[in-house]
């Protein structure tokens, strides 16, 4: 009699481990990773809106005068964020939008200043003209590209410098003074909160604006324009139009600007606030929102915190004049800042995204106490 052979039992497939990135603990931090970004934006503006009365407990009788200083920088981060939408988003490298910068400070002085219309109105027509001005020039511009299209729109930038100064010439002037402005906007407290609303919706408009159909088609074109083309893009179009709304919030933020200093001159049109634009979109990041606003935040309040060391500082017996190195400072940390930060300082965001993802990862090194992860 053979004995039978015990057989093994088939092999049953080990339960292969739950994926830690699907079931209700992955969507819950999914979840709450989605709910960081506008909790982030909440509690800031929190603190936008309670900075006055932190800075009048903070500085005292000069709070005021800083606050002017946020201000200007609130008005700044409207001119990058307009330059971001032409230079970061459709890809047009314009040198020209100082020249609209210059148009609707001189028209809010000329309608408010020396005609008596409401300040409100001023603002509404510079944006307008600005906008007309974009047609008239973009259309034949828009017509080359690249480095051409860098010197022409430079030259929109210079002429209108020098029609802003002819004007002040011959009206026997240096700058075109306004002194008749309503107590609203000469109280700095009041114009904080004016300016800061006008760049709040201006901001959240064009964050619609950018993930709608148009703001596709500009990515579309700067990612590949013979692509957007394939697909039916009217690229003379979309770049027309960004244009437009370039140059009109361009002409927003120079209107601001009037009120802020009281004042238009045609510095407003130079070389100077050309590369101050594009210095912000390039330190803050190209193509993006965020960038815009931390780009006006670095280069515009850099300066002002380097003008507060103290000069001569002592050292090693040596009187260093910190004065005479404030622009070498300047320069050295925007070359830093780029160096570390190549796709600009709105990468921060990312960054601390994967950093976070990478902490919380199951099996990171800091769960497990050590070792890679």
């Amino acid at each position: 009699m053979v004995s039978a052979q015990p057989t093994s039992a088939p092999s049953v497939p080990a339960e292969p481990p739950p994926d830690v990135r699907s079931g209700p603990l992955a969507s819950l931090r999914s979840a709450r990773a989605r709910a960081v970004g506008p909790a982030l934006i909440v509690i800031l503006l929190i603190a936008l809106v309670a900075l006055p009365t932190l800075f009048d407990l903070i500085f005292g009788f000069s709070g005021a005068f800083q606050l002017h200083r946020v201000s200007l920088i609130a008005i700044f981060a409207l001119a990058a964020f307009a330059q971001n939408i032409l230079t970061g988003y459709a890809a047009q490298p314009s040198l020209g939008n100082a020249a609209f910068f210059g148009l609707g400070g001189y028209l809010l002085a000329w309608l408010a200043g020396d005609l008596g219309q409401p300040w409100w109105l001023a603002i509404v027509i510079a944006m307008l003209a600005s906008a007309l001005i974009g047609v008239i020039v973009g259309g034949p511009a828009l017509r080359i590209s690249g480095a051409y299209l860098a010197i022409v729109t430079l030259g929109l930038a210079l002429i209108a410098g020098s029609l802003f100064d002819l004007w002040d010439t011959t009206a026997g002037r240096q700058s075109y003074g306004i002194n008749n402005l309503p107590d609203l906007l000469q109280d700095d407290h009041s114009l904080y909160y004016l300016v800061l609303l006008i760049t709040v919706v201006i901001f959240a408009l064009g964050w619609v604006l950018l993930r709608s159909r148009v703001g596709r088609a500009w990515v579309a074109i700067r990612d590949s324009e013979s692509a957007a083309l394939a697909f039916g893009v009217n690229a003379t179009y979309y770049k027309l139009l960004a244009f437009i709304v370039s140059a009109a919030l361009t002409g927003l933020a120079g209107a601001l600007y009037a009120i802020w200093a009281q004042t238009a001159d045609s510095s407003m049109s130079s070389v100077d606030e050309t590369i101050l634009f594009l210095a912000m979109i390039v330190v803050g990041g190209l193509g993006s929102i965020l960038g815009s606003a931390l780009g006006a935040l670095f280069v515009g309040f850099l300066p002002l915190l380097l003008g507060q060391l103290p000069s001569p500082i002592n050292v090693a017996g040596l009187s260093v004049q910190v004065s005479t190195l404030t622009t070498g400072i300047y320069g050295l940390l925007l070359l830093l800042a780029l160096i570390f930060f190549p796709a600009g300082l709105a990468s921060i965001r990312e960054w601390l995204t994967a950093l976070l993802a990478r902490v919380g990862r199951p099996g990171s090194t800091a769960q497990q106490g050590g070792g890679a992860a």
